[in-house]
């Protein structure tokens, strides 16, 4: 894992007693400071008490951190990166630049839970918030979300604002599980009504599947309590889940007599479940889900991922 911007802090204080210089740095404190960017508040750690040129690198190292780790984790999925219609073409690593931080945002091993902002000056633009890799062994996922943040940062006036985090689940990812560190299903985990009734008395039920353990309490994980800070600080219109590989789009949310045609998967409910996003955000909230359920394997293409993006555009401000 990548260093934290509180051990380049400690590195920062040895240096400065070894030459004995005189400022005074062991009273130095963490706080938190909120930093708007792309139209969004977003907490970010900030080193006080410190001369201004020093906390300035301090933070500028730790943001070069955040965006190294963007690189090796979206790396290692299928990007469709193309010349855009207009200004100079960007790289994964222009991309993961812009990258951003909540406040206690992090995995069971403390892997920051990254994320970025879209923002748009449209007059009737509506907030969708993308959630993808909530499972880790679902990687075509991956590839999914690589190429909306791709499109996204090349478009300077999106019709919507977007909210991106593209690895809920980095420990999953790098284990290649569906559940995190602990062992939890993190979209079984989201503190629904029903929880401490029926969240473990149906896990029970399904044959304790540990691919499916719900946890031992509601929000008991660090990834789930990330997500709901995203819930609460975005406050989104519209919540897109990315996963693999039941090929189905399952949208929890207003009927409505027609929906888009997407002839690469079908619209097909598939239920919900105690502490699953849907159920929390939808059936209590009445803030919409779509459960996009690619196949196995990622498109080879984007046209499909382009055309959903933009489905999910036309749809929002339907609602």
């Amino acid at each position: 894992m990548l260093p934290s911007a509180r051990q380049y802090f400690n590195f920062v204080i040895l240096f400065f007693i070894s030459f004995n210089l005189s400022a005074q740095v062991t009273d130095s404190r963490v706080t938190n400071k909120k930093v708007t960017q792309n139209d969004s508040s977003t907490t970010v750690k900030e080193i006080t008490d410190l001369p201004e040129d020093l906390k300035s690198k301090l933070n500028t190292t730790a943001n070069q951190d955040l965006a190294q780790l963007c690189v090796n984790q979206l790396s290692q999925f299928r990007g469709f990166l193309s010349a855009p219609k207009q200004g100079p073409q960007k790289t994964l690593s222009d991309i993961c630049s812009n990258a951003l931080l909540l406040d206690q945002c992090h995995s069971v091993n403390k892997v920051p839970l990254y994320h970025f902002n879209f923002s748009t000056n449209q007059k009737n633009a509506k907030k969708v918030l993308v959630i993808s890799l909530i499972h880790g062994d679902e990687l075509p996922a991956g590839t999914v979300v690589k190429y909306w943040l791709e499109r996204l940062s090349q478009l300077e006036n999106p019709r919507n604002q977007w909210r991106v985090i593209p690895v809920l689940n980095p420990d999953g990812l790098a284990r290649k599980t569906r559940t995190n560190a602990n062992g939890v299903d993190i979209n079984r985990n989201f503190p629904t009504k029903d929880w401490d009734h029926e969240a473990l008395k149906i896990w029970k039920h399904l044959k304790q599947n540990p691919r499916r353990y719900p946890g031992a309490q509601a929000n008991s994980e660090p990834e789930t309590q990330c997500a709901l800070k995203h819930l609460e600080d975005f406050k989104p219109d519209f919540v897109v889940s990315i996963h693999t590989p039941l090929a189905v789009l399952d949208f929890d949310g207003p009927k409505h007599k027609s929906v888009p045609h997407f002839d690469y998967l079908p619209w097909k409910s598939l239920g919900h479940y105690p502490g699953s996003l849907g159920r929390f955000m939808w059936f209590e909230r009445k803030t919409p889900v779509l459960t996009a359920e690619f196949y196995d394997e990622a498109p080879k293409t984007p046209i499909h991922l382009e055309k959903l993006q933009d489905i999910i555009g036309n749809l929002v401000q339907l609602l």
